[in-house]
């Protein structure tokens, strides 16, 4: 039997979460033919080095003029991919007639790992209700999301499809603390607490190297500022701190990223995935949260009574590296268990048609 064609829809746009969505399915399905659509050709770089994926450049992200008939099936893998006024592949009346136009020929439409909200209207709830009926997969990645649906057939929970990040050594760098930043400017909920992170984050950076520490910053997107933050709060950094502060941008190098972020003895996660990540490497975390998708996770998981949320950071608030917490590994295997359902539903689909 002839391979089978799938196309991905993904947030591709070099960040560190979204790239390992899509090189978790390259690796598990190396049989399929992988197809992804990307605006600009720097952003497939973490695929490059794979042979079942095909890139199409200047690609428009959206469900106008799609045929069904041109791929055996679509896999939607990706986390806060149902905000209202969203701009990736977002729901909308050409979406809900694309779903319906593959629901009829037969052609299964996956959604994985993601969450759902915010959203602001009872409008845009019923479209998603609507649409979701003729997928032949949604597994939600947080409880909140899958009560909303619970009721639909074809919509289902697993955690994380990124908690199945293997650990293979334990090469840890000691006296490290890792912090993954993210830009507050670019979220409209969150811009009247940048000062105070950002001189919050300075003033950790500088106790902990007092006591011995160099500390990493951790830029998982460049194309959402990550690196813009970065720079603001090395500015603030004292002149004589700075040999003991290093920068790590993510630029598509997936591999070696990941590899320095697991060398981290301690990892402050503010970013969505460096806290899955750090779960499924069984590293110190202490997870600044910067909303409800991570505080359902936490809550969801019992991973961690220890957790502070951004708007309650003071720009003294000292983070004590005696408050980080390990998550227990038998906890963590059951996680990385459940985390396999994710792609249930793909795996049934990709057997019978091998």
């Amino acid at each position: 039997m002839e391979k089978r064609k799938v196309f991905i829809m993904a947030y591709a746009r070099a960040n560190v979460g979204d790239d390992l969505f899509i090189v978790t399915l390259l690796e598990k399905y190396k049989d399929i033919d992988f197809y992804i659509g990307i605006k600009e050709i720097s952003f497939a770089k973490a695929f490059k080095e794979y042979k079942n994926i095909t890139v199409i450049e200047n690609y428009e992200e959206n469900f106008d003029n799609r045929i069904p008939e041109e791929y055996d099936a679509y896999i939607y893998v990706g986390g806060s991919i149902f905000i209202e006024g969203g701009k990736v592949y977002n729901l909308d009346n050409k979406c809900n007639q694309f779903m319906k136009k593959c629901y009829d020929k037969k052609i299964p439409f996956f959604y994985v790992s993601s969450n759902f909200g915010p959203y602001q209207t009872q409008e845009y709830f019923d479209l998603a209700r609507d649409t979701f009926k003729y997928c032949k997969d949604i597994c939600f990645r947080d409880m909140y999301s899958y009560r909303l649906f619970q009721d639909i057939q074809t919509v289902r929970y697993a955690p994380d499809l990124i908690f199945n990040l293997e650990n293979n050594d334990d090469n840890i760098q000691k006296d490290t603390v890792g912090i993954s930043i993210i830009d507050m400017s670019i979220r409209k909920n969150l811009q009247k607490y940048e000062n105070t992170y950002i001189k919050c984050m300075v003033n950790n950076i500088v106790k902990y190297i007092e006591q011995g520490k160099t500390v990493y910053l951790f830029s998982f997107c460049k194309e959402e500022n990550d690196e813009k933050a970065i720079e603001q709060i090395e500015n603030q950094i004292p002149e004589q701190y700075r040999d003991r502060l290093k920068k790590i941008y993510y630029d598509g190098s997936i591999k070696e990223f990941i590899n320095t972020y697991k060398s981290m003895e301690y990892m402050i996660c503010c970013r969505f995935h460096a806290k899955i990540i750090s779960v499924a490497l069984g590293q110190k975390m202490y997870i600044l949260s910067y909303s409800k998708k991570i505080d359902n996770v936490i809550q969801d998981l019992s991973l961690t009574e220890k957790y502070t949320n951004i708007e309650d950071l003071g720009e003294n608030t000292y983070i004590n590296l005696s408050d980080f917490r390990e998550v227990d590994k038998e906890k963590i295997s059951e996680i990385k268990k459940k985390s396999k359902n994710q792609l249930l539903k793909i795996d049934e689909w990709y057997l019978e048609n091998k």
